[in-house]
């Protein structure tokens, strides 16, 4: 595994870096995501179906693909992360941080003493000890603290949020923003992108990464000229839904030319 985290470099220079959502727990998938030109894959642990070791498989596979590996965790919990962790993740992503006390807790779950609470043990990141120090040595200056502005409360006390030293990435999630906002039908209502646009601001004024979620990569190229610079560019799913989608388009097209 590298220990090298090509994503917070190109981050630190300013540039974007483009990534996608994984929610099929699958190897094979994550050779295919990682054989592209992504920054980096990030592995949902929230709402995908994978279980620890799964995940453990997948950030090898997109680690030996060339991006970086991230995960979502399925919560801000101390247990869950330092699983993923010594998975091999090399950034997490913390749902639902609400307050200056839950990024707290976030960053410190995810840091080594002193700047945290992680233990340190022999997991697969490590290659279960052998390179233990190695990678502790690296581990503080490489992996990424992303914590999740996905609700209103989060939006309201953004600025103590970005106070909080040690997270890398504050990123958006519009979807669950919009429901908190009772705007879940409506994800672009003027409201819900007052709000987005309140997070970039104080982000961006924190010398942080502003980062955002993007069902396609459209949205991700606009998302990325309005400044957001840690961009989802869709899903998994999404995207093998829109190839198929797009495929059985072009053959219906041709089927009715030729019945016609």
């Amino acid at each position: 595994m590298k220990y090298e985290n090509i994503t917070r470099e190109k981050l630190s220079k300013g540039k974007p870096a483009f990534g996608i959502f994984q929610s099929i727990g699958s190897g094979a998938v994550s050779e295919i995501l990682a054989n592209r030109a992504f920054d980096w894959v990030l592995v949902d642990m929230e709402h995908g179906q994978m279980d620890i070791e799964t995940a453990g498989d997948l950030f090898a596979a997109i680690d030996r693909g060339g991006p970086t590996p991230f995960v979502r965790v399925s919560g801000n919990d101390q247990a869950a992360i330092k699983r993923a962790l010594d998975a091999g993740a090399m950034g997490v992503m913390v749902p639902l941080v609400n307050s200056k006390e839950e990024a707290i807790r976030a960053v410190q779950y995810c840091k080594y003493a002193p700047a945290g609470i992680r233990g340190l043990g022999p997991g697969r990141a490590s290659l279960f000890g052998i390179r233990l120090m190695e990678y502790a040595g690296k581990a503080d200056s490489q992996i990424m603290v992303i914590v999740q502005a996905e609700h209103k409360d989060a939006v309201e006390r953004i600025g103590e949020i970005v106070k909080v030293p040690g997270i890398d990435v504050v990123f958006v999630g519009p979807f669950d923003l919009a429901c908190s906002m009772g705007h879940a039908n409506q994800p672009g209502h003027p409201e819900v992108e007052e709000a987005i646009a309140k997070v970039l601001a104080a982000t961006l004024k924190a010398n942080l990464i502003p980062g955002i979620f993007c069902m396609n990569a459209k949205a991700a190229i606009q998302r990325a000229e309005q400044g957001f610079k840690f961009v989802a560019a869709g899903l998994d799913s999404l995207s093998l839904d829109t190839g198929l989608t797009q495929a059985l388009d072009l053959i219906s097209s041709w089927t009715m030319r030729r019945d016609s």
